[in-house]
């Protein structure tokens, strides 16, 4: 492959990163499947060694990126540090976006590693994100191996009262890209750290549960996530698996939400209901992924049926074994609007913060290691 190149000298983490030659295979992640004007921006990865491939050009085709040649743009190979440190690091992108990262101790550079994104919710932050996920545990796996957790922050809205917020919501910042965000942190991330590119996840809650529901409903960043965990999501336009869902493949979903939760009802939200504006009743958001993902109700018309059991005292799962994704949810009676942990560490759901399970292990992790990239 042809490629306008240019070398130069990148920082991470305050240590110079040299850029090199260009890696011979690379696979790219499109941000926009209809960019606007023809402009498409790649990111991508080596697949066979120690480097990491940072591109951005435009393309007459993005499907055909990896096999065309820039017809402008810079393109950026970037040498790996040969042991990189490991740890918790607050980063700041040349955009001035900022992130939370977690490189566990086990984390080890000769192995591919997988990648957990968290999104918090509408007036919350990084730091409290991790907190009540417990993503950043070091004795958590992924299909039995470290992975690392990132943290983004949301950007304020202060004409909407917010002080973080993400895009899909009517109170979100529309000055700000969150999707070239969330490619910059890949970039980034992928730059210093040896990533299983199979084996990248989004989670959220709340309004960070939205965004992480719209992120499963676009064709870009639906084929980059390999699954994806909205919990207690604020379930906006755009959020829907069929209203403004454009992804074409099938999309493994975990969904948790409490049955007691009052900011994003259980029931869903009107319009007569004031508020941020309406919110789909998360039943039917379950039924329609599960139809979109293949599964088929027993007559026209009727929504699949899932396989129900009660998996601890009055938490009921749901699961849809679809033919193009699996639907797993989660109904917690008694609690609010909490990412469920036995420790009630999700102040918002306040008085019912506290469940009598812990979501993110082993729930969350085994059923990220079931689900990964062709």
């Amino acid at each position: 492959m042809k490629l306008l190149q240019a070398f130069v000298v990148l920082s991470f983490l305050g240590t110079p990163i040299i850029v090199g030659a260009a890696p011979s295979k690379t696979l790219f992640f499109p941000r926009d499947p209809n960019p606007a004007p023809a402009a498409t921006h790649e990111i991508a990865q080596d697949l066979d060694s120690d480097e990491a491939f940072i591109g951005t050009g435009t393309w007459k085709d993005p499907l055909l990126a990896p096999r065309a040649a820039a017809t402008d743009g810079i393109s950026h190979v970037v040498k790996r540090a040969d042991d990189p440190p490991t740890g918790s690091f607050n980063i700041t992108l040349p955009s001035e976006r900022e992130f939370l990262l977690n490189v566990p101790g086990g984390y080890k550079h000769g192995e591919k590693h997988p990648l957990v994104f968290s999104f918090h919710g509408a007036n919350g932050n990084k730091a409290t994100q991790e907190l009540i996920t417990g993503l950043s545990d070091p004795s958590l796996r992924i299909d039995n191996k470290p992975f690392l957790a990132v943290y983004g922050q949301g950007i304020a809205n202060t004409t909407a009262d917010k002080t973080a917020a993400w895009m899909g919501a009517p109170y979100a910042n529309t000055t700000v890209d969150d999707i070239a965000f969330v490619y910059d942190m890949i970039a980034n991330i992928t730059s210093t750290y040896n990533i299983d590119s199979s084996r990248i996840y989004a989670s959220g809650k709340s309004n960070g549960g939205g965004f992480t529901a719209l992120l499963a409903c676009r064709n870009d960043t639906s084929s980059i996530f390999a699954a994806f965990a909205p919990v207690s999501p604020a379930l906006y336009e755009g959020t829907m698996a069929f209203h403004g869902c454009q992804t074409d493949r099938g999309v493994p979903i975990l969904h948790s939400h409490g049955v007691e939760d009052q900011t994003c009802p259980f029931t869903g939200k009107t319009p007569e209901d004031g508020g941020s504006g309406p919110e789909e009743d998360v039943r039917i958001w379950r039924r329609q992924w599960a139809l979109r993902n293949g599964c088929v109700g027993d007559y026209p018309g009727q929504y699949p049926v899932p396989k129900v059991k009660q998996v601890y005292d009055g938490v009921w799962e749901e699961v849809w074994d679809c033919p193009k994704g699996e639907v797993k949810a989660l109904s917690v009676e008694g609690l609010g609007h909490s990412w469920p942990t036995t420790e009630g560490l999700d102040v918002s759901g306040k008085p019912n913060q506290t469940a009598n399970f812990n979501l993110t292990s082993p729930i969350l992790v085994d059923f990220f290691s079931k689900h990964k990239l062709p």
